[in-house]
């Protein structure tokens, strides 16, 4: 039997005033292979309030001299964990890949894109300034960037090592300090990812990562210590995270859920937006935020693209997603499988017609079959109003709804709590524009989907979030201002003398 290894939370341990004695252990969690559903060789403890505060109290003291350094400094040192990141690129894949499910070819480039980030807001740090105003006299005013203090991100379990570095990367970078809890699914590269940033040269409590569910973050987030809090997770965790920031009027970004519209219009090239509803739907398993789940396509060619888009799909392989070949893998744990598959069975009942897929797939190799491995379900004559057209299902679930006119089309697309993401293909560049310009999201794509390039700001509108991550958008997300009024003459005063 193989013997298991205990995930620790990484935690300053070395600072005078932080030390911890005599921690009770918290609820153990075992690891489970989303790929067998068996577990892995890997446990930890839910980190406890003792330790909570302890990481908070040294996250405090570590901010302040963090935040004296030079940008520069800062942002060699981000670069240092970038060509770290580079080197381990396999170590790193295999370690998301396993927790997740997602297949190998989509978390290397993952791992890229971390290097990206990193090198990223390493260029941004040192272009960070204020503004100079003339005023009255000789007088002047100018403006301070300041980093907001001691940070918190809570990440979700679909894009574990994405979530960390989209968080972290601006904060640090910036002078803030941050405690960063993973889900509790995916633990494993948020980790590894603190031991990276403490080998690059990160001073010890700069970046700490606390492990558990969702009391922990609870506890993070209601701590007077805390000045900013950046959660990705559903709408439903969200608006309670975002009510207890609020009590403490603390500063928050929220990238929550969607249920993006992708417009497909007559005159669109049929084969780039047959590969865009894919990615749209079926990349990471389908278990992606901005995924464009009710795709829209003009009745004069609704035949046509369901025909090239169920041809397709039925060439996707599904299987073990460590093989360079496989397409699809495994959805990320049990309930979010059962989710999906209770979502096909309201699609069928409420009169969507199931075209393809929506199943459990069987024809694996035995060591497979127990796994959490779904066909991708497509569903046709579906209606606005069915719950699989309004709800976020989060799962390999793509809804086709026909369209006749642009104007139905923008009216019917915004006709939804949620507003992350959406996409037109067309060939009229001038009516992709107009259409984009029109619709209510945070994100928008014109003839592609799902591209996140790390110079351009990410978030939602209505309930799929507030403010951004990435971008210049960061700056904005992980500093505040403060103005400075310089005198350079006498005090003006009408009070006797």
């Amino acid at each position: 039997m193989a013997t298991s290894t205990l995930l620790k939370p990484f935690i300053a341990k070395s600072t005078k005033d932080c030390l911890v004695a005599n921690i009770k252990q918290g609820r153990r969690h075992t690891l489970i292979n989303p790929v067998t559903a068996k577990p892995q060789n890997y446990y930890y403890h839910q980190t406890q309030s003792t330790e909570l505060q302890h990481a908070l109290e040294c996250a405090t003291q570590a901010q302040a001299s963090w935040a004296s350094e030079s940008p520069g400094h800062r942002a060699s040192i981000l670069r240092t964990a970038a060509t770290i990141m580079s080197q381990n690129k396999e170590l790193l894949s295999e370690m998301e890949t396993s927790d997740t499910g997602r297949v190998i070819r989509e978390t290397k480039y993952d791992v890229d894109e971390g290097a990206e980030c990193l090198n990223y807001y390493a260029g941004l740090a040192n272009t960070l300034g204020g503004e100079m105003y003339k005023l009255p006299g000789s007088s002047l005013g100018y403006t301070l960037r300041e980093p907001l203090g001691v940070t918190v991100g809570i990440g979700a379990w679909n894009y574990p090592l994405q979530g960390a570095l989209w968080k972290s990367v601006a904060a640090l970078s910036f002078g803030n300090s941050m405690i960063f809890k993973p889900s509790e699914y995916t633990p494993s590269t948020a980790l590894w990812l603190a031991e990276c940033y403490a080998e690059a040269g990160v001073p010890e409590g700069v970046f700490q990562v606390v492990l558990g569910d969702g009391q922990v973050g609870e506890e993070l987030v209601q701590s007077d210590l805390v000045s900013k809090i950046s959660f990705t997770g559903s709408a439903e965790v969200g608006r309670r995270v975002y009510e207890t920031a609020a009590r403490g009027m603390k500063n928050v970004t929220m990238e929550l859920g969607g249920k993006s519209p992708l417009i497909i219009f007559d005159d669109a090239d049929l084969e780039n937006a047959v590969s865009a509803s894919l990615l749209a739907n079926f990349y990471s398993n389908g278990q992606v935020c901005s995924n464009g789940t009710r795709v829209f396509v003009h009745e004069s060619i609704i035949e046509e693209f369901v025909d090239r888009l169920v041809e397709r799909t039925k060439k996707l392989r599904i299987g073990d997603p460590r093989d360079v070949n496989t397409d699809i893998g495994p959805m990320a744990h049990y309930d979010q499988f059962e989710k999906v598959l209770t979502y096909v069975d309201i699609g069928v009942k409420e009169g969507a017609t199931l075209l393809h897929g929506g199943k459990r797939v069987n024809e694996l190799p035995e060591e497979l079959r127990e796994g959490y491995f779904l066909s991708p379900a497509i569903f046709t004559n579906c209606t606005d109003d069915m719950t699989i057209c309004k709800q976020e299902v989060f799962g390999m679930l793509i809804s086709i709804l026909s369209f006749t006119s642009e104007e139905e089309v923008i009216s019917r697309a915004n006709n939804t709590e949620f507003g992350l993401a959406a996409g037109v293909f067309t060939r009229d560049i001038q009516r992709g524009h107009r259409v984009v310009g029109n619709l209510q999201a945070g994100v928008t794509w014109i003839n592609n989907y799902n591209l996140a390039p790390m110079n351009l700001p990410w978030g939602g509108v209505k309930y799929s979030g507030i403010g951004r991550e990435n971008g210049t958008g960061g700056v904005e997300s992980w500093t505040q201002l403060k103005s400075v009024y310089v005198e350079m003459g006498n005090v003006e005063c009408d009070y006797p003398k």
